[in-house]
């Protein structure tokens, strides 16, 4: 499978971008409105997403804050509704490296559940990225010392293009977060806010337009 452009989408969960969620931040709202920019720019442009939701066991703290979020059958686990999109399929929490044929004919966006940040450890997942052949990924989300570096450095070691929507994703208030990003820049990731990820490409003049202009005198 051959794309120019997909659209990575890791964590956007009610907890983290909700009012209600167990950890909403005040920077949640902007990140929100710009993870909704690349959702509405991915529809327009029928570019393929994929996207990650953290289902944590409720004995379990969870990985990314220090207080309960994305635990299994609450609200929180859930995805933010503008984030889902009709043609999708959800793969669930089961880790197999099953996959249909021709997946991306029919679903737009492709879904996985998983218990741990890291999306490249999923083997589903894992060989879904590994039959893509080159293209760029667009990254937003949550957790950029966790799931987002983890899989924008793994992408990076794959030889794809990896941008991360610089104001679309949220640190979560972790220590580790500049570290985070100061590896992505040393693994060769693109930093883009999301207003020139979702610019038209410039159009350009066709040879018949060129033909037909009078020549300067």
């Amino acid at each position: 499978m051959k794309f120019e452009r997909i659209l990575l989408d890791i964590e956007v969960q009610r907890d983290f971008f909700d009012r209600s969620g167990s950890f909403y931040t005040k920077p949640a709202a902007e990140v929100a409105a710009n993870i909704y920019r690349l959702f509405t720019w991915a529809r327009k442009h029928r570019i393929p997403v994929i996207s990650t939701v953290l289902r944590i066991r409720p004995d379990r703290l969870g990985p990314l804050v220090d207080v309960p979020h994305c635990v299994e059958e609450t609200p929180g686990e859930e995805k933010m509704p503008r984030t889902v999109l009709p043609r999708r399929i959800n793969f669930g929490i089961r880790n197999v490296t099953d996959l249909p044929r021709d997946l991306f004919r029919w679903h737009q966006q492709v879904i996985f559940e998983k218990r741990y940040t890291d999306i490249l450890a999923h083997t589903r997942a894992e060989r879904l990225i590994t039959e893509l052949e080159g293209g760029t990924f667009f990254i937003c989300g949550a957790g950029v010392a966790k799931g987002i570096v983890e899989v924008a450095v793994g992408l990076r070691f794959r030889g794809f293009s990896v941008v991360l929507a610089s104001d679309a994703v949220l640190d979560l208030g972790d220590k580790h977060a500049l570290m985070a990003r100061l590896r992505m820049e040393a693994k060769g990731v693109a930093f883009i806010p999301t207003a020139r990820i979702v610019l038209p490409a410039p159009r350009r003049p066709t040879a018949s337009f060129r033909l037909a202009t009078p020549a300067l005198r």
